[in-house]
Order: structure tokens, then sequence, then C-alpha cells
């Protein structure tokens, strides 16, 4: 039998959870930018971003959800939100915990309401409920970019530019505004452009989004100016994610991205991620314990990938268990 999947997608997330996994340990801005962390490191989420578009599109196609009627159907919605609500719960429940008894919260009915819906307390926290706006607000770029093409794509673009200019006009601060999905519409909408889209990105166009990004990151990462409208997170703002767009293209449609161990990883991601989120906000006592800052960088590797990998095996069955409970599919 002839193997149809895409093993690309699962090598390439597999790749960008290390990179979440080493972002988030404890590095100085200086050293960030003298490691090109704009570049590469710090591209990992907004690869995450057009592989969700990518995969969904794909889904919608193969399960047929060719209008809003149907990709809005509740068992679909309430399948995704389980998917990802009961992995997040169980790590969260584990983060009240650890934060407790380090001293770092004080847990009350109010505060852990509070914390659950902004996606809890350690690094990346804001990703679960960019997860939850995800599938809720997919739907609707599917259906602009299966309807427009690469016009739709533009139109994206423009909402997610629309959504920065009315951020700084009304003033939002950095916290609400890392927890909204608009930031990300343009990746997601390229994503699914990727999965379905009929006609082909040339490569002047390749060229010039490329340029304009490290430009931008350039600019406004290295040479300190600020950008009057994307304040907010600069070095995944929507301008500086445009090299990585046309180079996911070849990352996502290649046949040699092929490599068992780090596809499995690729498959963990979202449990890995969740594991990290807990294990660094105690990742001070490792660093106490070890000197060497190589050598701090690969036990956390280490330990978030091994206990990440474990709570995938452990997880799974409790999500189905509550999936069924619930008769639906996940």
């Amino acid at each position: 039998m002839t193997d149809t999947r895409n093993h690309a997608i699962d090598f390439v997330k597999g790749i960008c959870i290390i990179f979440v996994l080493i972002t988030h340990y404890a590095w100085s801005s200086t050293e960030r930018l003298r490691y090109l962390f704009p570049f590469w490191i710090e591209m990992a989420v907004p690869l995450f971003m057009i592989i969700s578009g990518f995969v969904n599109s794909k889904s919608y196609v193969k399960h047929g959800i060719t209008n809003l009627e149907k990709a809005y159907d509740l068992k679909n919605i309430s399948s995704k939100i389980v998917r990802y609500t009961v992995p997040f719960a169980i790590a969260f429940f584990i983060e009240e915990i650890v934060c407790g008894v380090l001293g770092m919260i004080d847990i009350t009915v109010w505060q852990a309401v509070s914390s659950f819906l902004s996606g809890g307390f350690g690094p990346g926290s804001y990703y679960y409920p960019i997860l939850i706006q995800f599938v809720f607000w997919f739907p609707i770029i599917f259906v602009i970019v299966k309807k427009y093409d690469f016009k739709g794509v533009l139109i994206c673009a423009f909402i997610n530019a629309a959504f920065e200019v009315l951020k700084s006009a009304y003033a939002m601060n950095e916290e609400c505004y890392r927890l909204l999905l608009f930031r990300y519409t343009l990746l997601i909408a390229f994503g699914c452009y990727l999965a379905i889209g009929n006609s082909k990105i040339n490569k002047k166009t390749s060229f010039v989004m490329v340029v304009a990004g490290i430009t931008y990151i350039i600019v406004f990462c290295y040479l300190g100016f600020t950008p009057p409208v994307t304040n907010y997170w600069t070095g995944t703002c929507i301008w500086a994610c445009l090299p990585i767009m046309p180079i996911s293209i070849p990352l996502l449609k290649s046949e040699k991205l092929k490599n068992s161990a780090v596809e499995f990883l690729g498959k963990a991601s979202y449990d890995i991620f969740l594991v990290q989120m807990v294990y660094y906000n105690g990742a001070d006592i490792v660093y106490k314990m070890v000197d060497n800052r190589a050598l701090q960088l690969l036990i956390n590797i280490i330990i978030c990938v091994s206990v990440g990998l474990v709570f995938y095996f452990v997880e799974k069955p409790v999500t189905k268990f509550v999936a069924q409970k619930l008769n639906l599919s996940v």
C-alpha cells in the first residue's frame, strides 16, 4: 500500500517544538539578537499557524466541508474544543499545584477560572486561548480563501493589518493583544492557500516577501526603531513573518523530510508544549543546580520532551474517553 501521509507536516512540527523549548530558555535580549532568533527560532509559532491552516483545510476538503453551515456544525466544533481542552485542563491543574507549592500564586476560585481562560501561567500560555479562537475563526478564513483563492489571502492580510491599526487606535494593552488570534490571520490564510489554492506564488512575489520581512526585522529588531503600528510582539508580527511564508512552501510539500523520531515529536507537539509551560515555572531549580548554560538548555529539552511524550500517551485515552461520553470523535 502506498504511503500517502504527509511526513513533512509532523517533521516540521517536531523541529518547531524544539525551537519553542529553546526560545523559552532564559536568554537575554542581546543573546536572542546575537544568535539571530528572529530569523529562525522565533518563527516556530508562526509556522505552527501556517500548518494549522494547511492541515485543517485538508481535513475540511476530506470531509466535504465547503460552507460555514457545515463548518460550524455543533459536533465538529465541540470535537475540536474537547481535543484542545482536555490536555490543557490536565496540564493546568498540575500547573496550579506547582505554582501554589512554589508560592508563585494564591490559589482562589476566581484566580483559577481567570487563569484557565487566559491560558495559565507559563511561557506560551496564550496558546490555548488562541486554539479555541481558531476553532471559530478558521471556518471564515477557509471560506474566504476557497472562494477568492490568492485574493482571499490578500483579504485576510488586510483583516490582519486592520486589526493591528485598530489595536493601536484603541490603545489595546499587550496582554490582551497576545491572547487574540487575529494577529495570525494572514499566516492561517496562507496555510489554507497552500492546501487548497488553485494558483502558484511566483518567485518574484516570494522574493519581495522575504526581502520585506528581513528588512522589517533588521530595522525594528536590530536597529532599535519602534514600529508605528505593530509595536507589540514585533518579532512575530504580520510583517516579520513574511519571509517564513514562502519558505514554508517547500517545507510542507517536501517528500524528503522524513524521520520517525522527529515526526513523533511533531505528533506529540501539543503535549510537549503544555508540559514546557508547567516545567518552566520551576526551571530555576535546575539552573541553581547546574551552572553550565548549554547543559541547562539540554536538560530543559530532555525533560520537556520526555515528560511530554509520556503525557501524550496518558492524555490520549483520557481525551478519547471524554469525547466518547459526549458522543464526539477526536
